[in-house]
């Protein structure tokens, strides 16, 4: 193999548009969310859903805005951790940013391989292990095939995805041509003990928009990434609040509140109630082609930040090698897939769920600080690249602690872990560079 091979082999292929970039992040953001969320989030606000709906969003705006501007300036698969190293100079808080994000990947796709079980139940009896793993094992095998073969498989599944929520939205229009125009009013209309909680039910319904922030790790698979990535980040952050919005209008037209917060399949019971015959599997199949997206997208997530922090000198340098033939992260990928599972094999899903969460907006916090350092140290001149206003990272950095202010004491106690098991991993991989002769890199 010639030189010139050498350095093509170790390299990622750029092949992602803007619209297979837009579509990656489309349906990650939608997963399987949505479908689960609305009953949760209509028990806690009622008829205000839709607002606790379009605060998360402009929560998620503003967060996704700093991304954009932090992809287009450093447009390489580190993401976050990357972000964290520019804005701090120093890799310990990369490296710990890097850590909870890889976390949150992993602890994702375990819960969705857990998820998923249910529905596959309707159709075939299995045990509950074997589903996971059989999950798993077929994501991570797309994930090493090819980043192209990926994104196609991404966006039939989200075309399914989002289809099943267009016939909610269809069935909300059919429900409401049903009612009298005041009754339509009562049932959007919340009351002062509804608004009242739209702050907790905000809490909920931001989780539906997590996802967005994955296509920053596959920032050098990725056509023009400095003008892509920040396109496709706002455009998915766009569509998916507006998407919401509406099948929130529309659950709460077709279902009485009280239905939807008690129904276990919340948006098949407004599918059902609009009259619109569906038959039942359909909505459960729906729902597995949801879970399998998040969980593919998330995945991908992991094995590239793994790739990513690896080539930055944050993790051992075997998890940057590329596979010659596939020009994928392979041994990042095989990684993934054996932490994925035995996360699969332990915990509860609502603690896995909790924890991931909690990771994801402190590391939200960060990015806005980052963005914030890197303003005032490095700003951009006219046409540079994507900017966004110093306003951005201050409200955005306030808006993560507001919300890190709403979670039960519990749950801080699962994330100083982690920080502690980032911590002593940080040290030790430091110690382990220093005997190999090779300085930790990050300032």
């Amino acid at each position: 193999m010639s030189r010139k091979q050498d350095e093509r082999a170790a390299t990622l292929r750029a092949t992602l548009t803007l619209p297979a970039l837009a579509v990656y992040a489309i349906g990650d953001i939608l997963g399987a969310g949505i479908y689960a969320l609305v009953g949760k989030v209509a028990g806690l606000c009622g008829p205000a859903l839709w607002v606790a709906f379009a605060v998360s969003a402009f929560v998620a705006l503003l967060t996704g805005l700093a991304y954009a501007e932090l992809a287009s300036r450093y447009p390489r698969s580190a993401g976050a951790a990357l972000y964290c190293r520019q804005g701090f100079r120093h890799p310990l808080p990369a490296f710990v940013v890097g850590v909870f994000v890889l976390l949150s990947g992993l602890t994702s796709g375990a819960t969705v391989s857990r998820a998923l079980v249910g529905y596959v139940h309707q159709f075939v009896a299995a045990p509950e292990i074997a589903v996971s793993l059989a999950f798993l094992i077929a994501m991570s095998f797309l994930n090493f095939w090819g980043i192209e073969e990926s994104s196609r498989v991404n966006m039939v599944l989200t075309a399914v995805e989002v289809t099943g929520l267009l016939l909610v939205i269809v069935a909300g229009v059919v429900a409401a041509r049903a009612l009298p125009g005041d009754e339509i009013l009562v049932r959007l209309a919340p009351e002062p003990a509804h608004l009242r909680g739209v702050l907790p039910a905000t809490t909920i319904a931001f989780f539906a928009f997590i996802g967005f922030e994955d296509v920053a790790n596959v920032a050098e698979e990725a056509r023009d990434p400095r003008r892509s990535l920040p396109r496709a980040i706002v455009i998915a952050i766009v569509f998916t609040t507006m998407v919401y919005v509406a099948v929130g209008i529309a659950a709460l037209v077709a279902v009485p509140v009280a239905t939807l917060a008690g129904s276990p399949a919340p948006l098949a019971a407004v599918v059902e109630a609009s009259g619109i015959r569906i038959p039942a599997r359909l909505f459960a199949f729906i729902a597995i082609i949801a879970i399998a997206n998040t969980g593919l997208l998330n995945l991908i997530m992991a094995a590239r930040l793994s790739y990513g922090m690896a080539r930055e000198g944050l993790l051992p340098a075997i998890l940057g090698e590329v596979h010659a033939v596939r020009r994928t992260p392979s041994v990042a990928v095989a990684v993934v897939f054996a932490l994925a599972a035995l996360l699969s094999l332990t915990g509860s899903v609502q603690v896995l769920a909790q924890s991931t969460s909690v990771l994801l907006v402190i590391v939200f916090f960060l990015v806005h600080v980052s963005l914030f350092l890197v303003k005032r140290r490095e700003p951009l001149a006219p046409g540079e690249g994507f900017s966004v206003p110093a306003f951005v990272p201050v409200a955005g950095a306030a808006s993560c602690l507001w919300l890190l202010a709403q979670y039960p004491t519990e749950v801080y106690a699962r994330a100083a872990m982690a920080a502690i098991a980032a911590l002593a991993l940080y040290v030790v991989a430091g110690r382990l560079a220093e005997r190999a002769g090779a300085p930790r890199r990050g300032r």
